[in-house]
């Protein structure tokens, strides 16, 4: 008797075959269960998403929390295998995480897999439908849906790009980008500005995040929120799924010391930890025949990188171009009609206070004058942007280049509050001034003064003889010395730029100098506030943090912050705010309000995009809390 068994599925038939003398067969099935082991933890961590395109491909990303076997990219009529797999080295959950299904009480590295692969052949203005999937190492295929790719753009296609910024996990982000779906469309882009979550090296922030009003980047981005939340009523909105996403280095992609082998280490702790890259060279030095007894200079440099500050995170999901002195950090990228520039202008953002009963952008704690390694540094620079810098000799590179002067709109993408009505537009962006106060017997003070950035010889020989006597750290940020306006303002007036792109206040404002725009629109998810003298009083928030003692420090008889450099209102530096050029949305939270230049507000959402076939920029706003409310225009202008 013969008998063979086919083991082809979860159940699958056992055949018999019996031979007989007269060689005549019987077969019969026999239903039989074979044992498979499927890991049901196994998944996709996101849909997939566009990077880097060129005139002939795009770049498609994804994420698992498995390595896999294989890993296939299909678009149109075509296929590659050949897909890039790497491991993000910092994701991590603490007890502060909230994920479906999971609890952590201590912190945990996650297992987060990026896969890259690329479209090739393609041809310019035509999208094509593509899809991901992924093998497991038991055979098990995850496979995305369908959606479009296309590569960049040619000059004179009209492009439809979402100007957006601070998703951060507020709110209203999620029927944000449902709405911007609905209105406009296929997107050609996203420039985003950033601050794409709150801490970066939080995996949930990034893929499956379950708390109300607090929704993570791609579940908003993807359409994909209510996988997490069923329930609630709005879903965000596919978007990059179809379109590329070009993104700058803001205060929440950069992380601070990283120490977790330290037991009180926690990823918010973390986040807010950061000292000056100047400082932590001072700190190696202290402890450099110990930790690197064989002087390697790698070892130094990720030493220094380590306890200072970084955006490893960020870089490791993200692929920017990188053939700019400092890679990825800040970059320029040809897009259709667009020429954008991508800066590094990015700063630690501190508490107001002036008690010394912590470290804030004013003071040092009162409590640690001795001990350097836990001050705060103020409100410091994380890169440089000078005249002097690396970065602005890139800067004068790009715009000397055939390539941007030829460009029809010249786009400059930053973070930081470089202009503006908003909280965060004060202090200007200088680097701070540090003050060591001493005091004689009779309460007198004497003050060395020293700006950013230090070397280890001056805080050697200037500052460590002071660290026993003094009674206060203090930081000054001078209106005059402000880098934005004195360094970059000139040189993108000069070079013709059209529009400069910002976020980091969670506002709507916009200005207007010489032929250059100015525009915030990060009141995408919630608002910290407008602050602006309306002459009819109707409007009354006119002193940023006005909760702060900073204020009564200020106006009181003997200062120690000048207030000619902390202005409570308007631009700091005096540009006029243009006002919405069709209605005022402030309307629409107060009817009694005059016509105002700003939209601050908990309540609406707005969104801007950027339209190069008409050459003009649309702001829309509606009101989330209403799910039948229109989405309406509230402002125009144009860029030509």
């Amino acid at each position: 008797m013969l008998i063979r068994v086919r083991a082809l599925s979860v159940l699958c038939p056992l055949v018999l075959l019996f031979g007989c003398d007269d060689d005549k067969i019987v077969e019969v099935e026999v239903p039989v269960e074979v044992p498979v082991t499927v890991n049901t933890e196994n998944k996709l961590l996101s849909e997939p998403f566009l990077q880097l395109p060129t005139e002939s491909s795009v770049n498609v990303v994804w994420f698992t929390n498995f390595p896999g076997s294989e890993h296939t990219l299909y678009y149109g009529n075509s296929s590659t295998s050949d897909v890039t797999t790497t491991v993000l080295s910092r994701m991590m959950e603490d007890e502060a995480s909230s994920v479906n299904g999971v609890t952590y009480d201590h912190l945990t590295y996650r297992d987060v897999y990026r896969h890259e692969a690329t479209a090739t052949n393609l041809t310019q203005g035509e999208r094509v439908d593509y899809y991901i999937k992924s093998m497991d190492d038991a055979g098990f295929d995850f496979t995305s849906e369908s959606y479009t790719l296309a590569p960049a753009p040619a000059a004179g296609q009209g492009l439809k790009i979402l100007l957006t910024s601070d998703l951060q996990s507020k709110k209203n982000v999620v029927a944000n980008y449902q709405k911007v779906v609905e209105t406009v469309g296929v997107l050609d882009a996203v420039f985003f500005a950033g601050d794409f979550v709150n801490v970066p090296d939080r995996a949930s922030e990034w893929f499956d995040q379950a708390k109300e009003n607090s929704p993570a980047f791609f579940p908003a981005l993807q359409g994909r929120y209510q996988q997490y939340m069923p329930g609630f009523p709005y879903n965000g909105g596919e978007i990059l799924q179809h379109t590329p996403l070009f993104g700058t280095i803001g205060n929440h992609e950069v992380m601070g010391r990283y120490l977790p082998e330290e037991e009180s280490y926690t990823l918010n702790g973390g986040f807010n930890d950061p000292q000056p890259s100047w400082y932590a060279e001072v700190a190696y030095e202290e402890v450099a025949s110990e930790v690197n007894p064989d002087g390697d200079e790698e070892v130094k440099a990720q030493w220094i990188r380590d306890h200072s500050h970084n955006q490893v995170s960020f870089l490791e999901i993200f692929s920017f171009p990188d053939d700019g002195p400092a890679g990825e950090d800040y970059y320029a990228v040809s897009y259709g009609d667009v020429f954008l520039i991508s800066m590094n202008v990015s700063r630690i953002w501190r508490s107001w206070s002036v008690s010394g009963a912590s470290k804030t952008k004013f003071v040092e704690s009162l409590a640690t004058l001795d001990d350097p390694s836990q001050w705060g540094f103020g409100e410091f620079l994380f890169e440089r942007f000078d005249a002097e810098s690396e970065q602005y000799a890139w800067l004068e590179e790009v715009m000397a280049s055939s390539a941007f002067q030829d460009a029809k709109y010249k786009v400059v993408m930053a973070h930081q509050g470089v202009f503006g009505l908003g909280d965060n537009t004060v202090p200007v962006l200088a680097q701070p001034v540090m003050q060591f106060v001493e005091l004689d017997d009779a309460g007198n003070e004497t003050i060395t003064e020293l700006t950013f950035p230090l070397s280890p010889a001056v805080w050697e020989s200037e500052v460590a003889p002071l660290l026993s006597s003094i009674s206060e750290v203090r930081y000054q940020y001078p209106v005059a010395e402000d880098v934005w306006l004195n360094d970059i303002e000139p040189l993108l007036l000069a070079n013709n730029v059209n529009l400069v792109h910002i976020g980091h206040s969670h506002l709507w404002n916009r200005a207007q100098v010489g032929n250059l725009h100015y525009l915030e629109s990060s009141n995408v998810g919630n608002s910290y506030g407008a602050y602006y003298i309306d002459t009819t009083e109707q409007y009354t928030a006119d002193v940023r943090a006005s909760y702060s003692d900073f204020w009564d420090e200020v106006n009181s008889d003997s200062p120690r912050w000048d207030i000619t450099n902390y202005p409570p209102n308007g631009d700091p530096q005096g540009r006029t705010m243009s006002f919405p050029t069709v209605f005022s949305p402030m309307s629409l939270e107060n009817e009694n309000y005059p016509n105002l230049p700003f939209v601050t507000s908990n309540t609406l959402s707005v969104f801007s995009i950027l339209d190069t076939q008409s050459g003009s920029v649309k702001s829309y706003v509606f009101d989330p809390s209403d799910l039948d409310a229109d989405v309406i225009l509230f402002d125009e202008f144009s860029l030509d």
